[in-house]
Parts: structure tokens; C-alpha cells; sequence
């Protein structure tokens, strides 16, 4: 295998060499969530961007007509999935006498001439696809003919391959790539790989080694920008079950996942996830999965499993370090007590495939988790990815295109403390006229709803008096036209605007094009509808984030 040692003499880092039929630790990547990043990551400015397939790595090593391959743990691979390889390589590879490839493996829909789905690779899965066949897609080469190749450049690995691998349509191909030297040419191939339903991209700077166990590549995936935000899928380990409900009463359905905290030695809650299975593969966890059941009882929590009371589920793992790993993606990472892997968890969370080639040890432990969150915290959406990043984005960070006039003009606010909202409207910033327009009338609807230095009532006559002349606003039934005509600017709600100034403003709120963020805006009964948030909660800007009350009324109290 191959092995870092340090001399004791120099003191410098001796690298053995990799031998062939001895499996190499697999070179890794870290998520890219931006062209730009991309290109910073990118010392020599030139980049080969190659196709990521939705298959299994695979490791293969040939030696004097024997052929043996290893997964990305470094386990032999089952061979059904690779056995029949052993007929192929050698016409691949005509005067190859002993090499170490790097690639994938998966099933080619022969028809079609494209890749089938992960998981087609089962010896039960492959029945299904009369025609399909299993296809080996070489991206690298680490050793060839008595040479060791993983300290040259990439580009000179990548030259060694073309040089001598003949390809075999449908069994054995050289992934697809392309040399990147600009930014949208990057972009280009990002939108047609996504749009193309593949999976993503690898990218590898042209001048780089190969450095066994390193996150020295980057890969850019669609679930990457799905809501911008998550910045990786995690690779969890099931740790317990809760039964299910409904039809799915009476069986294991809903999973307890989490990871290792290495500097606790202890196992630690991520999330629970219960989409992503179909009915046929909850039947068969029931039996793969080795259980002890404890139903939610706090003192039959393992020690080995560091959970809060709300998160204790009817089962948990015999062994967790025997224990499956998933793959689950979500909308984006957050943070929530509850949980115990530094209360970070998952939002929206679903298995997206099973990670038969991962241990625990290659699944994603707290450290790497925290890194992960970390780097969600990112703008990362599809847009953000594809396209120049400019100032002229919305407040939801998704860049929408403006009409009329392109002359920017600067907004100021018009009240200086009105509530947090306001002030994210208020704060100084370049935009289109029309986009101008529409923030200003928000910030009349919100200085028409809040007052700051309003006061509470003394005593219980003042109160209903209050609640009374209130009934007349837009939390209770609104006063015709003409009541309002008759008295304007003399009763005022509670927050110290008139009723006819709080009509009015919103009556040219539909004139002045604002429009729910989302394409399936709130039904109208939702308007004129508050949400009042103490300024004493803790985080209070951020739960006001995720409260919608159309439009947009949310004040302090």
C-alpha cells in the first residue's frame, strides 16, 4: 500500500511507491460551488473538467495476466461486477504488461449509448436491463509497465492513457473531458452536464500529482446547489429506527442518522430521514439492518451514543461500526439542538443512494462535517455558480433581471429604526428604478405598521379600547370606503398609523408590482397579516428569515 513515512535524519516526508496488486488510498475532491472558486483552486489556470459518472470507483490492477480490483475502501469488488473486465482489458491495452487504473464502473444502456442510474449494478438490479452492460470509464492511470506514474502531472498521465488504451465501445472508455482555460467555457459545460441529468464534474488542475487520500480535486454536483446551500452531501451512518406510521405501521421506516466525533469516541445525531426508500427496500432493511430494540427508553441508550431525549428511537445499532453508510442530501444544512454532532443537522433530508463501498471510516465524520457546514454557509445556488455575481441581486440571493431603465439610483431609508426587515430594505444599495419603486413600498408598509417608541396601555378599559378601534385594521374586519373617508387620519391602531394611511398603503401595494418571492404566492386572505418577534429571542434575524407573512410584515415587540 502505499505509505508516507518521515526520515529521521532529514526530517523530509519519503513517499514509498505505489506496487502494483497492492491497492493505493483513492485521490478525493472537495465540493466547488462556484466558477470562481474554482479558478482560485486553480494555481496554473488551466483545467481539465471531466464528466462525473454515477457509478462505482473502481480501482484495477493487472500483473502478468492477473487482474485484481478494489473499491474505494479498498475492498476487493464483488465480481460480478467486474469479472467479465478481464476480457477486455487486455484488447484495451495491448502492450500494457502491468498497469493501476483509476476508474468507474457502471452500467451503459446499449441502445442508447448512455449511463444507467447508480444502483443497476446489483446482481439482481442487472436482470432487469436485457439491454445493458457493464461499462469500465478510465479517468486515470497510476502505474504503467514497471513505471510509477502519481508523482507526474496529470496532463502527462492523461497523455499515457491516450497513448495506449484502445477504447472498446460499452466496456471499456476513456471518461469524457475537456481542457478549461476560461471561466465560461466552465460554465458552459456545468449547464450542459446538469441539464443533461449527469451527475456532475470533476476538476483537476492540469499541472497536480496524484496524492493518495487528498481532497486536493474538486466536484461540482447537482445536489450541491439544490436551494443553495448545501455545500456536500454527508455519508451517515444508521445509528437507529423509529416504526413508522400508517401503513408503514409496525416496521422500521424512519432512520437515525449520524457520525463519529473522534475526540469524544462517541457516535453523535445528525438527523432522522424516512424518503428515499421504496417499499421493496424498507422490506429488505428489516432484515439487513442489525438492530437491538429499546423503544425510546433513555436507560437502554448504548454508551457509545451520545443523543439527546427527544432523538432516543425504537431501535439503534448493535454495532454502529458495522452499520450501514447513506448518502443524504437535503436542502441545506442547519443548526438545531436537538441534535448532538455540534447541533448541526440536515433540513428536508432523503437517502439518495446507499454507500455499499464505504465503512465508517470513509463516511463523514463530525470534523469534516463541521468543515462542510461551514462552507454552506456560502451563497452557492445554480445562478451563483453559472453567472458573474453583481449587486443587483434580490434579497433572497437569486439574481432576477430587471426591466425598464438600466440607470442605477441609490435607496436610502426613510425611517432609520423601523424594524430589522426595514432595515434590509433601507440599507444603501444600487437597483433599478422599478426595483427601487417597490422596495420604497414596502418601507412605507412597514413604517405605516410599526412605531417604536409606542406605549402599552395602563389599565383593562384602555385595552379594550385599543382592541376595539384595532378591529377596524387589517387584523380584524376592514371599515368600508366610506367610513374611513369620514374620519381619516383619526383613529389609528396600535402601532400609530391611521387606518386610512393603512389601507391606502396597502391598496398600492398590487400597483406597485409586488409580488409574492415564490411562484405560488400566499392565497389574499394572508394579507395584512403580523408576525411580531421580540427583539429579546436570540437569533432573532435569522428566525425572521423564515417566516413569510405576505407582505412582509414582521415587527418587533
Amino acid at each position: 500500500m502505499d505509505q508516507i513515512i518521515l526520515s529521521k535524519t532529514t526530517g523530509e516526508t519519503l513517499k514509498m511507491k505505489a506496487q502494483v496488486m497492492t491497492p493505493v488510498l483513492p485521490m478525493l475532491a472537495e465540493a466547488c460551488k462556484s466558477v470562481d472558486y474554482a479558478f482560485k483552486k486553480c494555481p496554473s489556470g488551466v483545467m481539465y473538467s471531466e464528466i462525473k459518472y454515477d457509478g462505482e470507483r473502481v480501482q484495477v490492477h493487472k500483473k502478468d495476466g492477473k487482474f485484481l480490483y478494489y473499491s474505494r475502501s479498498l475492498k476487493p469488488v464483488m465480481p460480478h461486477k467486474v469479472s467479465h473486465f478481464k476480457e477486455y482489458i487486455p484488447k484495451a491495452f495491448p502492450y500494457g504488461k502491468d498497469l493501476i487504473l483509476d476508474a468507474e464502473v457502471l452500467m451503459m444502456d446499449t441502445k442508447s449509448g448512455n449511463p444507467l442510474p447508480f444502483g443497476t449494478l446489483g446482481v439482481h438490479k442487472k436482470s432487469e436491463f436485457q439491454d445493458a452492460t457493464v461499462c469500465l470509464f478510465v479517468f486515470d492511470c497510476l502505474h504503467y509497465n514497471g513505471e510509477d506514474l502519481m508523482d507526474k502531472p496529470i496532463a502527462d498521465r492523461k497523455k499515457i492513457l491516450e497513448e495506449n488504451m484502445v477504447e472498446i465501445k460499452n466496456h471499456i472508455m476513456l471518461s469524457e473531458m475537456k481542457k478549461i482555460k476560461r471561466k465560461e467555457d466552465l460554465r458552459d459545460m456545468i449547464n450542459r452536464v446538469l441539464k443533461q441529468g449527469l451527475e456532475g464534474l470533476v476538476l483537476k488542475d492540469v499541472n497536480s500529482v496524484y496524492e493518495p487520500g487528498k481532497r486536493h480535486w474538486l466536484k461540482v454536483k447537482k445536489d450541491y446547489l439544490n436551494d443553495g446551500a448545501m455545500a456536500d452531501t454527508a455519508d451517515l451512518v444508521v445509528l437507529g429506527a423509529w416504526y413508522g406510521t400508517g401503513k408503514k405501521g409496525g416496521m422500521m421506516s424512519v432512520f437515525l442518522m449520524g457520525c463519529y466525533d473522534a475526540r469524544i469516541k462517541k457516535w453523535c445525531t445528525v438527523t432522522k430521514v424516512h424518503t428515499g426508500h421504496d417499499d421493496a427496500t424498507l422490506a429488505r432493511l428489516q432484515t439487513e439492518l442489525d438492530m437491538v430494540k429499546i423503544s425510546q427508553d433513555s436507560e437502554r441508550v448504548p454508551a457509545w451514543l451520545k443523543c439527546t431525549k427527544t432523538m432516543i428511537p425504537d431501535f439503534v445499532a448493535a454495532d454502529p461500526k458495522k452499520s450501514p453508510v447513506w448518502e443524504i442530501t437535503g436542502a441545506e444544512f442547519t443548526r438545531h439542538q436537538i441534535h448532538t454532532a455540534d447541533g448541526i443537522s440536515i433540513r428536508f433530508p432523503r437517502v439518495t443512494r446507499e454507500r455499499s463501498d464505504k465503512t465508517w471510516e470513509q463516511a463523514t465524520d463530525l470534523a469534516y462535517l463541521q468543515e462542510l457546514y461551514k462552507k454552506s454557509r456560502e451563497c452557492s445556488d445554480l445562478e451563483a455558480l453559472t453567472s458573474e455575481r453583481t449587486d443587483d441581486d434580490d434579497d433572497n440571493g437569486k439574481k432576477s433581471g430587471d426591466s425598464g431603465s438600466s440607470t442605477p439610483i441609490k435607496v436610502q431609508a426613510s425611517s432609520p429604526k423601523v424594524s430589522n426587515v426595514s432595515a434590509a430594505f433601507a440599507s444603501p444599495k444600487t437597483l433599478s428604478p422599478d426595483k427601487a419603486k417597490g422596495r420604497e413600498k414596502i418601507q412605507r408598509t412597514l413604517s405605516a405598521f410599526v412605531k417604536m417608541d409606542r406605549t402599552k396601555p395602563e389599565n383593562e378599559d384602555e385595552i379594550k379600547k385599543e382592541k376595539m378601534e384595532h378591529s377596524g385594521t387589517v387584523l380584524g374586519k376592514r371599515h368600508s370606503d366610506e367610513n374611513r373617508d369620514r374620519q381619516p387620519n383619526k383613529k389609528l391602531n396600535k402601532y400609530g398609523a391611521s387606518e386610512s394611511e393603512t389601507h391606502q398603503t396597502l391598496n398600492e401595494l398590487p400597483s406597485a408590482g409586488l409580488r409574492h418571492p415564490t411562484k405560488n404566492p400566499l392565497p389574499d386572505i394572508f394579507i395584512g397579516i403580523q408576525v411580531g418577534i421580540p427583539d429579546t429571542v436570540p437569533k432573532v434575524a435569522d428566525m425572521k428569515r423564515y417566516i413569510i407573512a405576505y407582505p412582509f410584515m414582521i415587527i418587533s415587540v
